[in-house]
C-alpha cells in the first residue's frame, strides 16, 4: 500500500512484511475519503485493480474528479460497490473472495487493495438502545466482517484500508475519542491512523497507533484541493 504522505510510507518501509487491517479515522470532513482515494490512486498506478466499497449517501464526485483529473482512465480499474444497508455490506464482504478470484480468472488482473468507506456508518444507523437482540446481531456481523477481511488480507496478500468515524465515550468520567466500533475495531486493526484538524486551516495532524503494542507516532501534513502532501 502506497500512501499519499511520504512520512507514512517511510514508516512502512521499516516493516516490509506488515500484515493486518489498517483503519483511518477522525471527525467529519477531516479528509478521510480524500486520503483513501489518494491511496487507491497510488495502487492503480502500479497497474493493479482495487475494490472500493462506499457506504455513505452521496458519492464524492468532486473529490474523485480532483484526484483523478489527469488520469481518468485509471477509474476503470476501480470496482465501486455501494451497499444499501449494513446487512448488505456484510453480504458483500462475505462474498469478496469470489469476486477476487473471478476478477483474476477473467481479467488476469490482481486486486491488491480493498477500501471500505465507511465501515460503521450503516452500522450506527441501525443501532438501537431499546433493541438489545438487534444490537447483538449488528455487533456479531461487524466482527464477522472484520474477521473476513483479516482472512482475505492474510490469504491473498490484499491490503485492507477501512475508513471509520470518530465517537466520544466516557472513561473514568473523562471524555475520550475513539474510532466507531470500539473494542471490536481495536481487536482486528493492526494499525489505526487518526486525522485531526489543527488551528491552521489546511494543516492536519496524524496519529499512528500500532496494535497491540499501542506504540504511537505523530506528524503533520497539509490538505490541499488536490489532496494531502
Amino acid at each position: 500500500m502506497k500512501f499519499p504522505i511520504s512520512r507514512l510510507n517511510d514508516y512502512f518501509r521499516r516493516f516490509p512484511f506488515f500484515k493486518g487491517i489498517i483503519s483511518v479515522w477522525g471527525d467529519f470532513g477531516v479528509g478521510k475519503t480524500t486520503f483513501a482515494l489518494q491511496t487507491s490512486m497510488n495502487s492503480i498506478k502500479n497497474e493493479n485493480s482495487i475494490i472500493y466499497i462506499y457506504s455513505k449517501p452521496v458519492i464524492p464526485h468532486e473529490i474523485i474528479k480532483r484526484i483523478f483529473q489527469d488520469s481518468t482512465e485509471f477509474l476503470e480499474r476501480i470496482i465501486f460497490i455501494i451497499p444499501d444497508n449494513f446487512e448488505d455490506l456484510h453480504d458483500i464482504v462475505f462474498n469478496l473472495e469470489y469476486l477476487i478470484l473471478r476478477n483474476l480468472n477473467e481479467t488476469n488482473n490482481r486486486i491488491t487493495l480493498i477500501v471500505i468507506d465507511s465501515l460503521t456508518d450503516l452500522y450506527r444507523l441501525e443501532l438501537n438502545r431499546e433493541k438489545r437482540d438487534k444490537n447483538y446481531n449488528l455487533n456479531y456481523n461487524l466482527d464477522h466482517i472484520l474477521a473476513t477481511l483479516s482472512y482475505i488480507n492474510e490469504t491473498y496478500d490484499i491490503n485492507i484500508l477501512i475508513v471509520n468515524e470518530k465517537v466520544q465515550i466516557r472513561n473514568k468520567n473523562q471524555p475520550k475519542e475513539i474510532q466507531s466500533g470500539g473494542k471490536v475495531m481495536e481487536y482486528w486493526t493492526a494499525l489505526d491512523i487518526k486525522i485531526e484538524r489543527t488551528d491552521i486551516l489546511k494543516k492536519r495532524k496524524f496519529f499512528l497507533t500500532k496494535h497491540p503494542e499501542e506504540k504511537q507516532i505523530n506528524f503533520m501534513s497539509e490538505l490541499t484541493e488536490n489532496g494531502f502532501l
